[in-house]
């Protein structure tokens, strides 16, 4: 219910393809499986009741900034879920760049979706954060797509997937407030290592 620290919060989008990929979007998120994880669902509750206000008061904030809803945007209406700590895949539309449900993290399941023309501009949107962990980057140009990756400033960038941590032979981390150092991979072996100069004179 993306309360991970790699979850991805943030959709920039071509604006010529804005419109057909919001569309998809919304679709699926209303067709998503909401429940228990004893249920086997797409998304599961929130971590307790006081997350999910935070997630609503984001939602409220976005709206009132000037941001629209594309989905969601409440708890589900499912009367069986009443008790439970859930809220609806939610997709905020029409987001600029400094709203603070683009530059803050809200540890839910709430896509700020933003809108771009040129590359250079999907670049430097992507650079407009003081959070640096995860990103990914969608293209059939894959030249494009690496030397888009080369330049965002991110500990990690997938190409045409996703992954919210990768693999144990990965290093995770993250750059600017995202944190420092790395997990995972031959890097995290660093943490646990000194580097010592030794100088010898032979005559």
């Amino acid at each position: 219910a993306g309360q991970t620290c790699s979850a991805g919060s943030r959709l920039l989008v071509e604006r010529k393809a804005h419109d057909a990929v919001v569309q998809r979007l919304a679709e699926r998120a209303k067709t998503m499986r909401i429940g228990p994880g004893v249920s086997d669902p797409d998304m599961g509750p929130i971590i307790s009741k006081r997350q999910l206000e935070t997630i609503e008061s984001y939602v409220t904030v976005g709206k009132d900034e000037g941001a629209t809803l594309a989905a969601g945007g409440g708890r589900p209406s499912d009367p069986s879920l009443g008790r439970g700590f859930y809220y609806s895949p939610t997709l905020l539309d029409s987001v600029s760049p400094d709203m603070r449900v683009a530059q803050e993290e809200i540890f839910g399941p709430v896509l700020a979706i933003i809108s771009f023309d040129e590359l250079e501009e999907a670049v430097e949107l992507a650079n407009r954060s003081q959070y640096g962990l995860v990103a990914g980057v969608w293209t059939r140009d894959i030249n494009k797509a690496m030397a888009v990756s080369s330049r965002i400033k991110s500990g990690q960038v997938y190409i045409n997937t996703y992954g919210a941590g990768g693999g144990v032979e990965l290093p995770f981390g993250g750059y600017k407030k995202s944190g420092y150092g790395r997990e995972k991979g031959l890097e995290s072996l660093a943490s646990y290592t000194q580097v010592k100069n030794v100088c010898v004179k032979f005559a």
